[in-house]
């Protein structure tokens, strides 16, 4: 659709939705490194970390374009991006980088029903964001590398992907629900079934049961 054919708010609240995404996977990702424990690790965690800190600032620059203040709008974001922090701390880094494996997985698949709302310019924007999947090829590789050496840890992930993932759906509904970007309650519920199937093929690919 054209770029004069959608209201530029809608354009704009899901563009800042996807960019306040990115600034936390960035901020996570970079803590990861830090606490890595191998320099291999750490190189790769910041590799992760720079794909989040393009595809925000490429976000930022749409939201700009499009006249809006991503400070102020991200100010109304946050506390749904904070309670699901607050509510899923981990207890170790396997368990941080499964939170940003099935969270920011989820997210983007919410992420996908709000490209309706985007004119031509800004749905290329996001659609370059969402078919960057080195972030998670990334973590799929080393949470795999990780429970093929640890015999534990298999059962202990599983448990915490399940705990993540209603957190995360929960959250991510709110968000839709807040801004409205995938329309009636059915839409939405058709939508989190979808979800809830991408995630059990995230987590096959790891071995584990969702």
């Amino acid at each position: 659709m054209s770029d004069a054919a959608r209201p530029a708010d809608a354009q704009v609240t899901t563009l800042v939705i996807m960019a306040f995404g990115e600034l936390t996977t960035f901020e996570r990702t970079a803590t990861d490194a830090q606490f890595a424990p191998s320099v291999r690790d750490k190189v790769g965690l910041v590799d992760v970390a720079g794909h989040a800190l393009n595809h925000y600032q490429a976000l930022v620059e749409r939201i700009e374009a499009l006249g809006g203040d991503v400070v102020e709008l991200m100010q109304d974001i946050a506390p749904e991006f904070t309670a699901f922090g607050e509510r899923t701390r981990p207890r170790d880094w396997y368990e941080s980088l499964m939170k940003g494996y099935v969270f920011d997985g989820i997210l983007r698949d919410f992420y996908r029903a709000a490209l309706v709302n985007l004119d031509e310019t800004s749905e290329r924007v996001a659609t370059a964001v969402l078919d960057d999947t080195r972030q998670t090829e990334y973590l799929r590789a080393r949470l795999a590398s990780g429970i093929a050496d640890e015999a534990d840890l298999a059962s202990r992930l599983a448990l915490w992907g399940r705990r993540l993932v209603a957190e995360a759906v929960d959250r991510a509904r709110r968000l839709i629900g807040r801004f409205d970007l995938a329309g009636d309650d059915g839409a939405i519920g058709a939508l989190s079934q979808k979800v809830m199937s991408n995630h059990s093929l995230r987590m096959s690919a790891l071995g584990l049961v969702a």
